[in-house]
């Protein structure tokens, strides 16, 4: 008897962790995440006028980029449920750095025509997903994703290095086939301390999804 009573305090105590899985074990989802990195990393050289530009030398020239433009990151994920805890699936990810760059003279005037650089930076991974908290309309869940990272810009430049998503914890919302996610995360891509492609980046990210 002390033991059924036992068993039955601690079933009572515990939460129902994925005790529910929903209907279907495919999931797809289309979402959108923060470029805080990239905006810190990337951004306007731009120093403004001098206060005498007369005394500089008349040849003088200053290098800088502007007008910079951010797409976010967009990302594309497949989901297949194995276990109420476990999901296994491939995530992609892009996201676009634009910007202008050009010669300026000691006025600040631009010496000849700017040239415009498109960068683009492509995410492959393959993911797992951990559920531990489930309800009809709310779930909490974590994942990993690992895989690579391509980057190339319209410059004929290129570059690769291993990639590794961290989501530390997300929010899915929704009943049925469709439904809502947020996440707070981290996507790294770093080849070496001179090639760091993403530290942190995706922070944030917010996704719909369809699910059968």
């Amino acid at each position: 008897m002390r033991r059924l009573l036992t068993a039955l305090l601690l079933m009572a105590a515990v939460p129902v962790f994925a005790s529910q899985p929903p209907s279907g074990k495919h999931l797809v989802r289309l979402g959108w995440g923060d470029m805080l990195f990239e905006t810190l990393a990337f951004h306007s050289t731009y120093a403004g006028t001098y206060g005498a530009p007369e005394a500089l030398p008349a040849n003088f020239s200053r290098h800088e980029t502007f007008s910079y433009g951010y797409t976010g990151h967009i990302f594309a994920e497949y989901l297949y449920r194995c276990s109420p805890v476990v999901s296994v699936g491939i995530q992609a990810d892009m996201e676009g750095i634009f910007w202008k760059e050009g010669d300026f003279d000691r006025y600040h005037q631009l010496q000849g025509v700017a040239r415009s650089v498109r960068n683009w930076d492509f995410v492959v991974m393959p993911t797992v997903r951990f559920t531990y908290l489930e309800r009809p309309w709310v779930r909490l869940y974590s994942s990993l994703g690992t895989g690579f990272l391509l980057a190339m810009d319209n410059q004929g430049g290129s570059g690769f290095a291993p990639a590794v998503n961290l989501n530390w914890i997300g929010l899915e919302v929704g009943k049925g086939n469709w439904g809502g996610t947020a996440e707070l995360g981290m996507l790294n891509a770093v080849k070496n301390a001179y090639h760091i492609y993403q530290a942190g980046a995706r922070l944030l990210s917010f996704s719909v999804y369809y699910k059968w």
